[in-house]
């Protein structure tokens, strides 16, 4: 298989991975799932509170969250989510980073966590030289998929994506624990919405960084 087939769908497995352990998370604390879409853009299939989107390559869950929506009186109990204790809260923001990780380490044995810690500084650097610095990372993820199974080129991007979802911006599980931190324990505070938004404009700068370098690695294969 080529190796940007592979990418993708080592990143649609991961998706379908992190996506339905918050699910579960969520669903064993007994708080309330809203909806489940996995992917994006528009809806292709609904199954109950499950969505199939367009483009499989990211998700969200969606809870019971006075925040996001109107609870009325007779919806009112324990299962609203941000009425939680904070460390519930937290367990079902990193769920969906900590056993896809756990997966990918044991995977990878002894370059798993050098291939995690590292992560973080690539994902930034890439997403500063797209067409540079990004196009030699994608180049040795190319080289990895040749010499190795797939198996072991899932883990690998699994710990990539483990790592860009903990980086502290809006959107992610990272800047979303780091916003349940600070609101301490309380379901609202009148702060939080004003820097969620500003949170989420390097999160898109990073993803939109990565999505020209990938598309022009695209391009560039032969």
């Amino acid at each position: 298989m080529h190796p940007v087939f592979q990418f993708l769908l080592a990143t649609f497995l991961f998706m379908l991975i992190h996506v339905s352990v918050m699910a579960l998370c969520a669903r064993a604390f007994g708080i309330t799932i809203r909806r489940i879409a996995y992917g994006v853009g528009p809806t292709v299939l609904s199954i109950g509170k499950a969505q199939i989107r367009l483009l499989p390559f990211a998700g969200s869950v969606v809870l019971k969250d006075t925040r996001e929506q109107q609870i009325y009186d007779d919806e009112s109990g324990g299962d609203i989510y941000n009425e939680r204790p904070l460390w519930q809260q937290l367990a079902v923001l990193l769920s969906g980073v900590a056993v896809p990780l756990i997966l990918a380490l044991g995977l990878l044995g002894a370059q798993g966590w050098p291939s995690f810690t590292g992560a973080f500084a690539q994902i930034i650097s890439g997403a500063l030289a797209p067409l540079h610095m990004a196009q030699l990372l994608l180049a040795d993820g190319a080289s990895f998929a040749a010499t190795h199974g797939f198996v072991l080129l899932f883990a690998l991007v699994s710990v990539k994506l483990c790592a860009f979802n903990l980086l502290p911006f809006g959107g992610l599980n990272g800047g979303q624990a780091l916003l349940a931190l600070a609101r301490g324990g309380k379901p609202y505070v009148a702060w939080e919405e004003t820097v969620a938004k500003w949170l989420l404009l390097p999160g898109l700068a990073v993803t939109l960084a990565w999505l020209v370098a990938f598309g022009f690695f695209c391009w560039s294969q032969p």
